[in-house]
């Protein structure tokens, strides 16, 4: 095979000359062509005999023309189908398994091959994201810890899940010092995060500020990679204040703002009934005005303030927040996550209401730049602190938790942290360890398992019939809202091809959602995992008695079901 070159002449016209080199490197050239060619051949005859089959995690949304988005929640592909492609992929779908030779376009095959929305028909897709999940809740090298150095606060807010009698106590030092030496006791740690949470955190900030100054020392010193955030009702977050976290890597503060001035006022009162919009706004403005800070206001929807919400993005329009930088809006149903969760028994909307009301509000927001594009999230949504082997949630008492939604109720603590070798013994910590996403066959069999994760460990393993809050999340309600709404606004789509018919909350193109029977069988699996590892029958009357009624001796040696189980232990 002739090898060509390519020359210049000195007057700079371009020539193409064919030089023929001896006849060894021609016949070594023309064995090596025919070999690649052949590989290439060999290469497109396997692919036409493989065997594939469509991914359980697609999601394909109609559009008005014919054509189809298709979304892939494992790996968060995102691509259109013309209408043509889109009738190929239809037949493909209909089919167990199918050979690469079956798909007469190759492009197509290429492209969803490529996207992991066509897979090797003998791949377990399940066992995947188990494998994946598994991985990242028992993750080595990091830890999580959620701190409230005080459950006290400042607010009176009728749906608070800690109720309105809260305790004023504050974290002492030698709690701070036993939370420096769990950290130094972790060995291989790679990455230390502190969420700062309450009550109300900043009415403990000496000692945010104690323990902030030892940890990132430690962490620097050890080169252990230091984040923080705060979680506040921000009366206390003034400028002065935000530079002082800042200085100590908080980075990011969650505030909830709960509509415009008196529906807020309303919702989110002093404890001595006064009102607290325009300080919260004032603050949000300094804090934004004079550090790097970033802002994310939570705007919690009920019944009450549902229609006012629009009212509240134009205050924040007026401060300008979007022009200041580093402020972001997201709204999340008013819920009763616990009996103590008081007025959100009365304001919680149908999750079908919210989810509808809210993308009129979700679409608003972002028009105002008060929110970004529609995007998946990047890993499971559900992995939480409380569902993370490497998470811990510690009260200013030194109590330890596993989800901030029982810090407030000790019956519920998984230990101390004077004793942290034995977090992880108490029945309570058995809940957390033995909850699993895949043991319910709701979460196991949805389409958006990879990214959700079963979102909420919490309303599984503490579901109540008379008190449940539904665990789904909101991608799970508005599944291809979500995925027309980010095709949009990344201009692949216009609006004129939305399907009405494609509304998820009828067409449930991710599959079913959560159920309080449901919820009430995966609780039992849990319940009976845990009562073969600690020996003895436990159900739901014991696990909402709490702690006294949880500890009591187990009755026989473990069996071999035991230890299996033990070996799933953190």
């Amino acid at each position: 095979m002739p090898d060509f070159e390519c020359q210049v002449s000195q007057d700079g016209e371009q020539q193409v000359a064919l030089m023929a080199q001896d006849s060894a490197r021609a016949d070594a050239l023309e064995v090596a062509a025919r070999q690649a060619l052949s590989t290439v051949h060999g290469r497109q005859r396997e692919a036409a005999a493989s065997r594939y089959k469509v991914s359980r995690y697609d999601i394909p949304v109609r559009l008005a023309d014919g054509a189809a988005l298709l979304f892939n929640s494992r790996t968060r592909s995102l691509i259109l189908l013309s209408d043509g492609e889109a009738q190929i992929y239809r037949e493909l779908a209909e089919r167990s398994a199918f050979s690469g030779g079956q798909v007469s376009d190759r492009l197509l095959l290429e492209a969803l091959v490529g996207g992991g929305h066509v897979v090797g028909a003998m791949v377990d897709e399940i066992a995947v994201v188990r494998d994946s999940y598994e991985a990242t809740r028992g993750a080595k090298g990091s830890l999580t810890l959620t701190i409230a150095p005080t459950m006290a606060c400042n607010f009176a807010c009728g749906y608070c899940f800690q109720g309105l009698n809260k305790p004023t106590t504050k974290m002492k030092p030698d709690v701070q010092n036993a939370i420096v030496d769990f950290v130094k006791a972790k060995k291989d740690l790679k990455s230390l995060s502190v969420v700062w949470y309450g009550g109300e955190p900043l009415m403990g900030k000496d000692s945010i500020f104690r323990l902030s100054d030892l940890l990132i020392s430690y962490c620097d010193k050890h080169k252990i990679a230091y984040s923080a955030g705060i979680v506040s009702n921000a009366w206390f977050l003034n400028g002065e204040m935000a530079a002082q976290l800042y200085t100590r890597r908080v980075r990011w503060v969650q505030v909830t703002v709960d509509g415009d001035r008196g529906t807020h006022d309303k919702m989110r009162p002093l404890t001595s009934g006064h009102g607290t919009f325009d300080r919260i706004l004032d603050n949000i403005a300094e804090a934004l005005d004079q550090t790097a800070i970033s802002i994310n206001a939570r705007v919690n929807v009920g019944q009450s303030n549902v229609d006012n919400v629009d009212a509240m993005l134009d205050c924040f329009v007026e401060r300008n927040f979007t022009r200041r930088g580093n402020f972001s809006v997201y709204f999340a149903p008013i819920e009763a996550s616990t009996p103590e969760s008081g007025s959100a028994y009365e304001e919680r909307l149908s999750r079908a209401e919210f989810n509808r009301k809210v993308l009129a509000l979700e679409e608003r927001a972002r028009r105002l730049g008060f929110a970004s594009i529609q995007a998946p999230s990047n890993g499971f949504a559900g992995m939480c602190v409380a569902a993370s082997h490497g998470g811990y949630v510690v009260s200013g008492e030194g109590v330890v938790h596993k989800c901030w939604e029982t810090a407030h109720d000790p019956s519920k603590r998984t230990g101390s942290i004077f004793e942290p070798d034995k977090l992880h013994a108490s029945v309570n910590a058995s809940l957390w360890s033995q909850w699993t996403p895949f043991d319910n066959p709701v979460c196991a069999s949805c389409k958006i398992l990879p990214m959700c994760g079963g979102f909420c460990a919490h309303r599984f393993i503490y579901s109540n019939p008379a008190e449940a809050a539904l665990p789904c999340p909101s991608w799970k309600w508005n599944t291809a809202e979500y995925i027309f709404s980010r095709a949009k606004d990344l201009g692949v789509v216009s609006a004129d091809k939305w399907v009405p018919e494609e509304a998820t909350v009828e067409a449930k193109q991710s599959g079913e959602r959560h159920s309080l029977d449901t919820l009430q069988a995966a609780q039992a699996r849990v319940l009976d995992k845990v009562s073969v590892l600690h020996g003895r029958q436990i159900d739901s009357a014991m696990l909402f008695a709490g702690e006294p009624a949880l500890e009591a001796v187990p009755s026989h040696a473990p069996t071999e079901a035991d230890r299996a189980l033990q070996s799933t232990e953190p």
